[in-house]
């Protein structure tokens, strides 16, 4: 009991970012949960941020489903938005000390989340603002360091091409400073619903810019997992 319980504080406090990143935010933690009943998480989450504590939270905190994603075993993920990592330090310790905190992560072990995976990083390209959307695509890939320069500027050069002949919304490239066993990066393209998703997708892959991009970075990244995400609930930052 004690371990899980730990293992569950630990899933909101990973170890806070070195001071010369401190200006380089916002940074996006993932926190992937297998969840039994999602109804009782939402309404964990909705007591805690409605508490003194929760209001003091220093991150927008989002809830999310796995509509589709492979054979990850989780079903959500909660992903925090940090400004900074003064604001991770103070998350972290309000989930230690502050009772209504303690009490979430307590709900959330009785409400049957088991944790599977976290990650933390930071998003080079982060084009128009992905909390507008709903629906996203995501891809999770592996770029070696020497490819990583390389593989941004085509990917920001494609969606750029691209940009002109297809109405996107939201899109962007992730950089994992901290839990990159399973990836090193995250590719993202929003949408306010899954049919427009589908519409943009196809438009994009469709895009001789694609072809073009594909090509040139085939040799440069693997692609480890494919996913299909809808934000169920969202609460931000008081």
């Amino acid at each position: 009991m004690k371990y899980v319980f730990m293992l569950l504080a630990g899933i909101f406090s990973a170890s806070v970012l070195a001071d010369n990143h401190e200006e380089n935010g916002p940074y996006y933690a993932f926190y992937h949960l297998q969840v039994a009943n999602p109804a009782a998480l939402v309404e964990s989450m909705d007591r805690f941020w409605a508490s003194d504590c929760g209001k003091q939270y220093p991150a927008d905190v989002a809830l999310s489903q796995e509509i589709f994603n492979g054979g990850y075993p989780s079903t959500h993920f909660i992903i925090n938005t940090f400004q900074n990592s003064t604001d991770q330090a103070k998350a972290a310790e309000i989930l230690r000390s502050c009772p209504t905190g303690i009490k979430f992560l307590q709900e959330l072990q009785a409400a049957g989340a088991v944790p599977t995976t976290q990650y933390m990083g930071f998003a080079p390209i982060d084009v128009n603002d992905w909390t507008q959307d709903s629906t996203f695509s995501k891809f999770d890939i592996i770029v070696e360091p020497q490819n990583q320069a390389a593989y941004a500027a085509a990917y920001a050069e494609m969606m750029q091409t691209v940009a002109k002949d297809v109405e996107l919304r939201s899109y962007g490239l992730g950089a994992i400073y901290f839990g990159r066993d399973q990836f090193t990066h995250w590719v993202w393209t929003g949408a306010s619903s899954i049919p427009e998703l589908t519409a943009i997708s196809n438009q994009l892959l469709a895009h001789p810019a694609f072809a073009k991009f594909n090509a040139k970075v085939g040799g440069m990244r693997t692609v480890v997992n494919t996913s299909q995400v809808q934000v169920l609930k969202g609460w931000a930052k008081q």
